[in-house]
């Protein structure tokens, strides 16, 4: 049985018990269904009726939030009534450890292990989830889940990692293995464009002290700091080049 067939059955069902609230929050909701199929234009399917019930619940949960902080307790607990009644369509809710096991799974499946992929590693997870969770509690766990993958990444890499491991590469008990590489290589040239702007501003630093040394070279105070600038700009500007020269060699190599 679909989940329209059971709703138009147990519509009947409070019709004939005179559950005046259960069969008043049905209605509502066969309404609500019937909109969605107009605006579709077509029949629904399941997903998308779980969909227009999660919707409903959503905007009861809502309700019953505002009610409660309001001080109406009465209209606090109608609401609470009608959101059993669909509660009874919506599947069971995970529990915390059986999310975390989800979320965990599907993560490593799916290979995503950075926070830049974050709408990603959603789209994968509520997949996963099939509406067993709230996407707050989903978002939250998932955000946890990457930033201690972040974290482990970093320990096995500076502290555990054996000297033949493949670079780039990592294996870990929580997450099994994971192929760090391309954020390895990104990292690298961001640094390497930091590299660029330093040495930009060593040059300009140099040219500062040049024109100061012109202007002011009849005062020895003014003298003593322009040359200043120019010993530590150049000084900065061999830094830079090896550490760039550095860089790219170790992007070659990672190549």
């Amino acid at each position: 049985m679909t989940l329209l067939e059971q709703i138009g059955s147990d519509v009947k069902d409070a019709m004939r018990a005179k559950e005046e609230s259960t069969l008043s929050t049905l209605r509502m909701l066969k309404s609500a269904l019937k909109n969605k199929e107009i605006d579709l234009i077509r029949p629904l399917t399941e997903v998308e009726v779980l969909d227009v019930i999660k919707s409903q619940a959503k905007q009861l949960k809502e309700a019953i939030d505002q009610f409660e902080a309001g001080g109406r307790s009465d209209l606090a607990e109608s609401n609470k009534i009608e959101l059993e009644v669909l509660k009874k369509y919506m599947p069971a809710e995970l529990s915390d450890a059986d999310l975390e096991a989800v979320v965990k799974d599907t993560l490593a499946q799916s290979g995503v292990s950075s926070k830049a992929d974050m709408g990603k590693a959603m789209g994968f997870v509520m997949k996963a989830v099939a509406g067993r969770a709230d996407g707050t509690r989903v978002k939250s766990l998932v955000e946890k889940m990457l930033s201690m993958f972040i974290f482990a990444v970093l320990v096995n890499t500076m502290v555990v990692s054996s000297a033949h491991a493949e670079i780039g590469t990592v294996t870990l008990p929580e997450f099994g293995t994971y192929s760090y590489l391309p954020y390895l290589e990104m990292g690298i040239r961001l640094v390497r464009v930091m590299f660029l702007f330093a040495g930009l501003f060593s040059i300009m630093e140099i040219l500062r002290g040049g024109v100061e040394m012109t202007v002011g070279s009849v005062r020895d105070a003014v003298r003593d700091k322009a040359e200043h600038k120019i010993i530590t700009g150049f000084m900065n500007i061999g830094v830079v080049v090896a550490l760039f020269c550095v860089t790219t060699v170790v992007l070659k190599q990672l190549g």
